[in-house]
Order: structure tokens, then C-alpha cells, then sequence
């Protein structure tokens, strides 16, 4: 196998991204990268809405634009029998990477390779296909994303999930670039010296009753990859989402739209909503809320979206509990009464912990002697008789929250 020589000078459209960070490998550019114990995103969350039927954990996993290999290290403590393979177009992020990886024996399992995410081939080279693919804070800050998407679509299983991470069109540092600019500073060649850091400081004085972070109290690999540097592409979710779709990725589901649609269901306006889909709510939702930074998911496939107007055919679906919640239900009465209880729900992944009240047969959806049970044999087996939209609406919030995943029935062979 042959490696990138660090020493040579970066050459063609990626020149000068690739300059900033073979300068200050991010984003932690030290031994830091080890310690680092979590990760942007529940693997849940992507395994939940990123499938449409149960699936095991990913086998091999794709990290591309790996950087310092602080994700990959993470990513590899959480799924300890995957193989990962950690890309970046940074000889020297790599070389740090893989310095740091023969620190401990666990991570030694990871493939660190120099790579360019947008080089024809990729999948060739990379060695075929992945069950996922997380590629985090990275396609804003290459030229043509397209062709990276491109790629990614040839790169991943026909099963597998795409999760990408990327700046919204309302993103705090669309206004910090111009107005650093405007204050004299050159944004393609960040300088870590006290002019620089002080006029960062003004900039979070100006901000501080705008929930922005404190961008003087950053590290130089940030500031000089998300703030400085070029390009930046700030896009609403439609633009993204089309570029996607342009390489033949579906658009499954966005992270903010859940936080969204559990203020909706709180306020009983969920039921006006039906029958969109995931990725449709979180289209919708964009157009209201523009959101500063998109953490997506992508498929092959198009979601598998059940047909809540249709009684006879969503009741051949099956519901199943999801993996992102912990669930504390009361303990089942002698018979199903109509009457509320109480649930305790809570998710790591949405920092949530909510006590529900819903109806006593609901509560039944969701024991584990449920599983596997069309919806049709569940209802059947309780002795009352509930009205189809009162089943729809209360499926349809415990679907687009991920608390059950509706699969559609198997296909006779």
C-alpha cells in the first residue's frame, strides 16, 4: 500500500482547505483526541430512522473526514467488533491519528487512510461498501459537495445509513464572517495572535444575548477551519437535501425536527400533520425554522412511510419499541380499561425524561410481549373497541418521535 508523502504541498481545488488543516489537524490536534467519550449523535437515532426494519449493528463503518481521529476512536469503544475505516485528505491529520491510535491496543483495529472524499473511485479504493457512513462538520468546507455525495451513495450497503453533519443556512458564522471581515481581518488566512483574539472578543461581546458560543475562547483548529478558511456553504435543508438526491441518496430524517414535533404533540396539534413522513415534517419544519446546523440521515432507499389514512392496510404493520428510549410502565391490570396511566420515557440521545399519560391500551402497544405483533393482533386482543383515529394519531406521535418504529409487513416470497 502506498502512503501520501506529508511533506508534499497540497495541489488542486481542495489546495487551500487542505492547507488549513495539515496546519492545525482538528479538532483537538493532540492527545486530547483519545479522551473524547461520546459522540455528536446517538447511533441509535441513525439505526432507528435510518432503516426501515430491525437491524444489527453496523459492520463496517466509514468515517470520512476523520481528522485528528477523535471520532473514530469514540465510535470504535461503542462498537468494539466494527471495522472502521477513518479517511481524511490531511497526511498530516492521518499521520497524527495514527500516532495516537498505537497508544491503546483497543483502537488498533482502525484503517487510517489519506484519502480525497471527492477523488473518482473512492469506493475502489476504500475496499467496497458500509453498513454507515458519518461524515461530520466536513462538507461545508469542500468544494463540490456533490461529488463527495456522489461518492458516499457508491461507498454505502443498500441497507446502510448515511449521517451527515452540516451547516444551516442560518448558521451563527455567515454574520461572524462579515462582520470580521468588515473589521479588517483576512478570512482565508486565520493568524492566532492578540489582534485576532481580541477582535473575536468584541465580536462575543456584540453577540452575548444571542446564544452564541464564545468563539474567543475557541482552540485555533476550530476558529481557523469553521470560522476562517473557505469555502462555507450555509445551506437550508432543501439545498442539501437536493444535492443529496441529485447523487441518488433519499433524504430520511433531521434531528431538530423530533425537539419540533414533541412541542407540536404537547400542544395536540400533531393530528393536523398526517400523513407526512419524517423527512417531509423536517422539510416543513426548515421552512418555519431554519436551523443552524443539520445533523441529517440518508438512504438508498426512501423511508418506508405507513399508510396512516389507510385502516386495513396500517394494521398489517408491526410497531416496535425503539432502541432510543428507556421505558418505566405500570403494572398491567387484570383487564384493559379505558382509562389514562402513567409512562415514564427517556432518552440519552434527546436529553429527554417525559412522564406521559396515555390511553390504557396504548400503554399495551409497548410491552414487550407486544413484540413482533401486527397491529391488527394487538387490537384484536384487547376487549375494547378503539376508534381507528384515535390508533392513528396516537401511533403517528409515538412514530415520528422514534418511540416505535412502524415496519410494513414482509413481502410473501
Amino acid at each position: 500500500m502506498t502512503r501520501s508523502n506529508p511533506a508534499r504541498r497540497p495541489a488542486g481545488p481542495n489546495a487551500r482547505v487542505q492547507r488549513i488543516y495539515e496546519r492545525r489537524p482538528y479538532p483537538f490536534g493532540d492527545a486530547r483526541a483519545l479522551q473524547r467519550s461520546g459522540w455528536q449523535l446517538s447511533l441509535d437515532w441513525i439505526r432507528s430512522f435510518g432503516r426501515d426494519g430491525d437491524c444489527p449493528p453496523p459492520g463496517r463503518v466509514l468515517v470520512a473526514g476523520c481528522g485528528d481521529g477523535s471520532e473514530a476512536f469514540s465510535l470504535q469503544r461503542q462498537l468494539p467488533e466494527a471495522e472502521i475505516v477513518a479517511v481524511d485528505f490531511s497526511p498530516r491529520s492521518v499521520a497524527l491519528a495514527r500516532r495516537l491510535q498505537r497508544r491503546d491496543p483497543a483502537l488498533r483495529r482502525i484503517r487510517f487512510e489519506v484519502a480525497d472524499l471527492a477523488a473518482p473511485g473512492l469506493a475502489r479504493t476504500l475496499g467496497g461498501t458500509f453498513d454507515l457512513i458519518t461524515c461530520h462538520g466536513v462538507l461545508t468546507y469542500v468544494p463540490g459537495p456533490g461529488r463527495v455525495l456522489r461518492n458516499f451513495a457508491q461507498c454505502l450497503d443498500r441497507r446502510g445509513a448515511l449521517y451527515l453533519g452540516v451547516n444551516g443556512a442560518s448558521h451563527q458564522s455567515g454574520r461572524l464572517r462579515q462582520a470580521l471581515s468588515a473589521l479588517g481581518l483576512d478570512l482565508g488566512d486565520f493568524r492566532e495572535d492578540a489582534r485576532t483574539r481580541s477582535i473575536l472578543g468584541l465580536c462575543d461581546a456584540v453577540l452575548a444575548g444571542d446564544n452564541f458560543p464564545r468563539i474567543s475562547a475557541m482552540g485555533a483548529p476550530y476558529v481557523a477551519s469553521d470560522i476562517f478558511g473557505t469555502p462555507n456553504h450555509m445551506f437550508p435543508l432543501s439545498q442539501w437535501t437536493g444535492l443529496a438526491r441529485s447523487a441518488g441518496l433519499r433524504f430520511r430524517a433531521s434531528s431538530s425536527s423530533v425537539r419540533i414535533f414533541r412541542l407540536l404533540a404537547e400542544e395536540g396539534k400533531s393530528s393536523q400533520l398526517i400523513p407526512r413522513s419524517r423527512a417531509q415534517l423536517a422539510t416543513l419544519f426548515e421552512l418555519l425554522v431554519p436551523a443552524r446546523f443539520h445533523r441529517l440521515i440518508f438512504s438508498l432507499i426512501p423511508e418506508a412511510n405507513p399508510p396512516w389514512q389507510d385502516r386495513r392496510r396500517l394494521y398489517r404493520w408491526t410497531p416496535e419499541r425503539s432502541r432510543l428510549y428507556r421505558f418505566r410502565l405500570p403494572k398491567p391490570g387484570r383487564t384493559v380499561r379505558d382509562r389514562l396511566r402513567s409512562v415514564t420515557i427517556s432518552s440519552t440521545a434527546f436529553d429527554t425524561l417525559t412522564a406521559w399519560r396515555m390511553p390504557e391500551w396504548e400503554v399495551e402497544l409497548l410491552r414487550p410481549a407486544a413484540a413482533g405483533r401486527n397491529l391488527e393482533n394487538l387490537l384484536d386482543r384487547l376487549p375494547l373497541a378503539i376508534p381507528f383515529a384515535d390508533v392513528r394519531d396516537q401511533l403517528y406521535i409515538l412514530h415520528q418521535l422514534g418511540i416505535v418504529t412502524l415496519r410494513p409487513p414482509v413481502s410473501p416470497a
